[in-house]
This record gives structure tokens, C-alpha cells and sequence, in this order.
């Protein structure tokens, strides 16, 4: 018979394997090789007994079938129906092998081979293969075992995965408490853990090295063990409302150490709570912050409070100015502002050195305070600059008698290592709300005020008026106009003859600026040029000058032969000034084709006072490009004869100021011919100003005075005036008297008291 087995290897069912080969497992297998047992003695009884009772039937047939053979045989035919019957039997059997056959394919398809898939299946889920599952089970006992299997391996693969989360996060926790444990033993931030009650039932190490106390000797106490009694109760009060009502707080608190040395921690607290919403305890969180609050305080007194006086600075004074007006205004009082300014004092620091001008600064602060309440506040705004809020003012004879006592004070002499120093001072005085109600119009009238007591003599103190702020409005629109005057072409030059005092000719002349406003006229550079050079439009004035004039000295060169020079002003704020470039002057005089010693720069003792590095470059540039010097307002400051060396002068011109009360056996004559005879020693020429008469003429040549400039020789007159009186001395003219009041040149007469003629 052929052989209906099935091949090795193969089945009917299959499974999965998703899980990878199954390895074999004996001991685990029992259980389920007994899963399923009835079911499957069922189905295979089931099947034997059909076979069993078909073959029962069959053999009854056969007997019956034998004995009519045997009784046909005998009577008709026994050969014939032997061989019939055989043949029938043989059918018989041959039916009987094939039920058998199909019964046995019936119990394989449907019973071994599922089996051997539920046996695998269980063998893999036995393994922990719990991604296996069975498919191909038919919709009876054995398909809802492989069904009932597939569902047990999903749920313990959901549980095993659950289990390993659970693991994972159990591991991580582990970690996180070894690494907070970790925090909490080794961080530098003390760490303190109360109960509900706020006593200590935990600290950390750093606790101990902060404050000296070991964990034994705070827990189950307050943390008040470590008070210092420096916060009121009410301090206190307010923290744990706090807590209460947030359940946090942080600030710095001043604690006290073991040592009982006080300490500022930065602290913060915390509250835990529990599951009802009762307070569980609280942790506190602090640090040592005593050093950085230290330097921060320092900080902060470096900003606001000046290092020389220790007075209050700029920035703290103009806090101090706004709160005192806050306050001014709740309550409906009156204070006054003291803008006050030490005379002269720059020639204190000139004269003994910046360590004296600084012990005189410290000494008339501490005067300062002296003369005031301590409801009073003193600040220095810089330099030689100091202002006092004088609070609570209720008449204005209070203001006199503050005033009058600070210029008594400070007048005093001031006893010093270098000797006795006496200096005074000029005081503006402005009131809140009379004068002004904000913090910026109050101090700059402050200040118009003092400038105001200066002008009149120094030493003494002014109160701001209504026509101080009318100068000072005037000088706002004159600033203004002055922005402008530039680029509209109001500034004009006008020259004023230096005249060779041996033979009456002019050699120079001296270029001065004039502004021609279309409203206001011809307006004095005494009133815009200290304008100009507060402002810095001074730099661009001077360079508009100093064009102008090269090209006009230019022109005349070419159209008349001179050889005339011109002279230029230039302010020491001009010359100081990052906007002053020298090469840019050289270039023009390049241009034009003129030598730098056709110009001389007139400079003042303010100047030479206040040189430095970078005036001493552009001094230097200058010299190398040729260009002379000139010492304008010779004696009126404080000249020194080391300055003249330092900067290399060529001219110094006498100031007017020793010329207009000149006379035979005066004073003034012998000092200009002091300053006459030094220059010449010094190789530099002397320019006497402001002439206005013959007989100071001839003082001064006869003491050897070699130019002079006035009107007594001609006013400043236009480019073209100036021209023609060139050219008349280009054709061997001279400037000679004709009387001692004769009638007024109206070419190029003064004042009318003398008179020079072109001859």
C-alpha cells in the first residue's frame, strides 16, 4: 500500500515563530501534553469503534454470505459461488483497509498534528517565548485551547513588559535617591528639614561647616538656636505669613554661628504637604553669602558714594533730589538747593599738587557737614563742585544764615602738610516749588545762581531770580541760532592791524570772527564764543576761521605781493578737542600755496595750564609745519616762565589790562618792560594790545616793545578796508600821527581821542 504519511518535517497546522526556535524543554512540557487528553481519547475512540463495528457487520455478512455458498454449492453451483463469494469478501476487506485508512488520516488531521502544535506552542510559552502564537486551529475543543493559549501569551507579555517598566522605574528611582543622597551629604548649600512644628529633624554636612553646630545639637530644637537677634519680631512675622499663606519665603537673614560670629545666609524655605493638605514639614535651603553681599555693598557705595570725600556722588545726590521732592509734595513743604563751587581752586592743585587739592576737598566736606543738620543732605558732584539739600525751609532768613555760615567756614584757612591754603567759594541758591518742581530745572537754576555770585566777585552766594531765568532762556535761543549760523553763512571775518612799532608798518594782522544775526544785529563773540566752546561748536567755528582766513591772506598775497601774515584764535577747548585736526589746517595751507609761518595761532595761559600728552603732539605737529605761536593776554593769568619754555612761544602779547592805565614811572610801564625785557631774553617778540593813545605808543617803543595793536592804529575793519591799507603801505606808506585829537578817520579811525594817518 502507498504511504499516506506525511513527509518529515511538514504539518498541516503552523505556528509563528516569532519568537525563534524552540529549544527543547522536557520538564516543562507535562503539562501541556495533559492539556487537551480527553478530547483527544475521544476523537480517537470514536474512530476504532466505527472501524470495529463496520468490521463486525462485514464479518456477519461474510458468515451468512458462507453459509448460502455452502448451501448453493451443495445444491447448485458450489464452485461458482465459492469464487463469487471470495470475491465479495475481498471487496469487503479491501473497504474495511480504506475506512481504516481514512479513520487513521481523520485522527492525524485532527488530532496528532494539532496536538504536536499545541505541545510546541506550550514548549515555547514554557521557554518564555511569549511572542509565539498558534494559527490554523479548527473552531473546536483544540482551536479554543490554541485561542485560550494565544490570550495567556499576550497577557503575560503585557505583564512582563509592565513588570520590566516597573523594574526600570524602580531602578531610577534607586539611582535619583543614591544621587539626591549624594546632593544632600556633599553639596555646599546647607540643607535643614523641620516638621510641621518647625522642629529640626534633619541636616546635611554643609550645615555643620556653615554654622558650627553638629546634627545632634539641633535636632528636635527650633532653628532659632542659631538667631542673632539682628531682624525685628516683625521681620520674622512676616516670614512666616509667608509661609502660611504661600508656603514659601527666600531672602537673606543675619544668623549667628557656633563662634557667635554673625553671618548672612541667603535662605529658602519650602513647605511639603501631605495627601489631606496638612503641612508635613518644611525644608530650608541656605548659603553663606557674607563675602559677596560685603563686595556688593562696596560695590554699591563705590557707585554711589564719592571715594575722595565719601560724600554722596552725582547719582546718589539726584536719588536724594528726587525723594526730597516726593516727599516735598506729600507734605506741602519748602527745601532748598545749594549749588556751591570752590573759587580758584584749580590754581590750588596747580600750585601745591593734586594730593593737597585733595586733603582741601576732604576738609571742606567735612566742613560742609559740619555747618549743616544731620536732616541735611551733602553731596559732591565732582571736581570742585558740591551741592546740600536744606530740608524743611519755613523762612527764607534761614536760607541767608546757612549760606552766610558755609562762606565763613570754608573761608577759613586750611592747615596742610605743603601750609596754609585759603580759598572761598560761590553759592547758588534755588528753592522747591518757588523756583522750580523738577529735579533738572532745580539744579540748573542752582547752578545760574552760583555762576551768577562768581560774576560778581566770587565769595559770596546768590539766590536764583526770574532774570537769571530770562538770561538763561536767552542763552537757549541763542545756542540755537548758533547751530545754524554755521550753515548759513552769518560768521564774517573781520582784521585788525599789528603795526611794527619802529616804522608804523603793518606786518600782520589779526583775523577776528564776527556774527551777523539777521535779527539781533551784530552780536559780541564775548556772548558766543563761551557758548560755543560749551557746547563743542567751538571746533567747527575755529575751522570755518582758520579757512577763511587762509584763503583770505591768500588772495592778498596774490593780488598784492605781500608778504603780510595773519593771525588765528584758537580756544584751548578748539585746541583739546578730538576734533581738532592738525593735518587737515596743513592740507589748506598746502592747497593755497602758503608757508605755515605765514599763520600764528594765538593761544591763552589756560592753554599751557592744562597741557597734556596729546596737546604736546598737535603743539609739536604744528611747529614742524611751521606755524608760529602766540601768548594772548599775557599776565592775566597764572604765567609762569617754564610754560613759555615747555610750548616753545614765539609772540606774547601784553594784555590791555597794563596798557590802558600806562604812564611814565608807573607800575605798568615797569611791568611791561619786565615782560618785554624776559621775552627777549626768552628770543620772542612782544604784541602790546589795546592801544589807544600816542603817549602809550611811544612808552612802549621807547622800552623796546616791538608791535602794537589798538584802536588807536585802526578798529577791526572788512576784508576790503583791510586791503587797501595793505596796499598803501605796499607803496612805502606809514601809520603816523597827525594830532592829538584830531578829527575821526572814517578809513580807520578809534575812538576818536587820536587818529593815525596814511602817509
Amino acid at each position: 500500500m502507498p504511504d499516506h504519511r506525511p513527509e518529515a518535517g511538514k504539518t498541516p497546522l503552523s505556528l509563528s515563530k516569532t519568537g525563534g526556535a524552540l529549544p527543547p524543554a522536557e520538564p516543562r512540557r507535562h503539562w501541556v501534553e495533559t492539556l487537551g487528553l480527553h478530547t483527544l481519547w475521544r476523537k480517537s475512540i470514536l474512530g476504532f469503534v466505527l472501524a470495529g463495528l463496520l468490521a463486525v457487520g462485514n464479518l456477519l455478512v461474510v458468515q451468512s454470505l458462507l453459509q448460502d455458498i455452502l448451501l448453493h454449492s451443495v445444491i447448485e453451483q458450489a464452485g461458482f459461488t465459492q469464487r463469487h463469494a471470495l470475491h465479495v469478501v475481498y471487496g469487503l476487506f479491501t473497504i474495511d483497509i480504506l475506512l481504516l485508512v481514512m479513520a487513521g488520516v481523520i485522527v492525524l488531521r485532527g488530532v496528532l498534528r494539532p496536538t504536536q502544535a499545541l505541545g510546541r506552542l506550550g514548549a515555547a510559552l514554557a521557554d518564555g517565548n511569549y511572542a509565539i502564537r498558534a494559527h490554523g486551529f479548527a473552531n473546536d475543543e483544540l482551536g479554543a485551547l490554541a485561542l485560550a493559549l494565544n490570550q495567556s501569551a499576550i497577557r503575560t507579555e503585557q505583564l512582563l513588559r509592565e513588570l520590566e517598566a516597573d523594574r526600570d522605574s524602580l531602578k531610577r528611582t534607586q539611582v535619583t535617591l543614591q544621587r539626591a543622597a549624594l546632593v544632600y551629604h556633599h553639596t555646599s548649600e546647607a540643607m535643614v528639614v523641620t516638621d510641621a512644628d518647625g522642629y529640626v529633624q534633619d541636616t546635611n554636612p554643609a550645615f555643620t561647616r556653615i554654622t558650627g553646630y553638629e546634627e545632634s545639637e539641633v535636632v528636635g530644637n527650633r532653628m532659632n538656636v542659631v538667631s542673632s537677634g539682628a531682624h525685628p519680631v516683625t521681620f520674622y512675622q512676616a516670614m512666616w505669613h509667608s509661609l502660611q499663606t504661600t508656603g514659601q519665603w527666600k531672602g537673606d537673614i543675619v544668623n549667628r554661628r557656633k563662634s557667635g560670629e554673625q553671618f548672612i545666609e541667603y535662605l529658602t524655605i519650602n513647605t511639603t504637604f501631605n495627601d489631606d493638605g496638612s503641612v508635613n514639614g518644611r525644608i530650608g535651603q541656605f548659603f553663606d553669602v557674607t563675602e559677596k553681599r560685603q563686595k556688593e555693598a562696596l560695590i554699591w557705595r563705590k557707585a554711589h558714594f564719592d571715594y575722595l570725600t565719601q560724600l554722596p556722588n552725582r547719582q546718589r545726590f539726584f536719588e536724594a533730589l528726587q525723594n526730597g521732592i516726593k516727599r516735598a509734595q506729600q507734605s506741602d513743604q519748602t527745601f532748598a538747593l545749594i549749588f556751591l563751587d570752590l573759587d580758584l581752586f584749580k590754581e590750588v592743585n596747580d600750585t601745591f599738587g593734586h594730593e593737597i587739592g585733595d586733603e582741601v576737598l576732604r576738609q571742606v566736606a567735612r566742613r560742609l557737614n559740619n555747618c549743616l543738620r544731620e536732616s541735611d543732605k551733602v553731596a559732591r558732584l565732582g571736581g570742585d563742585e558740591f551741592t546740600a539739600l536744606i530740608q524743611d525751609i519755613r523762612r527764607q532768613e534761614d536760607i541767608d544764615l546757612i549760606c552766610d555760615k558755609i562762606i565763613r567756614s570754608l573761608s577759613q584757612p586750611y592747615t596742610l602738610a605743603a601750609g596754609r591754603v585759603h580759598i572761598s567759594c560761590s553759592i547758588g541758591v534755588a528753592l522747591y516749588p518757588d523756583d522750580a518742581t523738577d529735579a533738572d530745572t532745580l539744579l540748573h537754576y542752582a547752578d545760574l545762581a552760583m555762576y551768577q555770585a562768581k560774576h560778581s566777585g566770587r565769595n559770596q552766594y546768590r539766590r536764583f531770580t526770574a532774570p537769571l531765568r530770562d538770561s538763561a532762556q536767552k542763552r537757549l535761543d541763542l545756542l540755537k541760532d548758533l547751530q545754524s549760523a554755521l550753515e548759513t553763512g552769518q560768521f564774517a571775518l573781520q582784521y585788525q592791524p599789528i603795526v611794527d612799532m619802529q616804522s608804523g608798518r603793518v606786518h600782520k594782522t589779526e583775523a577776528l570772527v564776527r556774527w551777523h544775526h539777521p535779527e539781533r544785529g551784530l552780536i559780541s563773540p564775548g556772548e558766543f564764543i563761551p557758548l560755543a566752546e560749551d557746547t563743542g561748536l567751538i571746533v567747527a567755528l575755529g575751522d570755518h576761521v582758520f579757512h577763511q582766513a587762509a584763503r583770505q591772506l591768500a588772495a592778498w598775497r596774490d593780488t598784492l605781493g605781500t608778504t603780510i601774515d595773519i593771525s588765528v584764535n584758537v580756544s584751548p577747548v578748539q585746541f583739546k578737542s578730538d576734533g581738532l585736526r592738525p593735518q587737515a589746517w596743513m592740507d589748506t595751507l598746502r592747497e593755497l600755496g602758503l608757508p605755515g609761518s605765514a599763520i600764528t595761532l594765538e593761544i591763552t595761559e589756560r592753554l599751557l595750564m592744562e597741557i597734556d600728552d596729546q596737546t604736546r603732539i598737535r603743539r609739536q605737529a604744528f611747529q614742524e609745519a611751521g606755524l608760529k605761536m602766540a601768548l594772548d593776554d599775557f599776565g592775566t593769568g597764572y604765567s609762569s616762565v617754564s610754560y613759555l619754555k615747555s610750548f616753545d612761544i614765539d609772540y606774547i602779547k601784553i594784555d590791555q589790562s597794563f596798557i590802558r592805565h600806562l604812564a611814565p614811572d608807573s607800575e605798568d610801564l615797569a611791568l611791561c618792560q619786565a615782560i618785554i625785557t624776559m621775552a627777549h631774553h626768552l628770543g620772542m617778540q612782544v604784541i602790546a594790545e589795546g592801544i589807544e593813545s600816542q603817549a602809550q605808543h611811544e612808552l612802549l617803543r621807547a622800552v623796546g616793545c616791538d608791535y602794537g595793536q589798538g584802536y588807536w592804529y585802526s578798529r577791526p575793519v572788512d576784508p576790503d578796508r583791510c586791503a587797501e591799507l595793505l596796499k598803501t603801505m605796499q607803496s612805502g606808506g606809514t601809520l603816523l600821527p597827525t594830532a592829538d585829537k584830531p578829527d575821526q578817520c572814517p578809513e580807520f579811525g578809534s575812538t576818536g581821542s587820536s587818529l593815525w594817518k596814511i602817509v
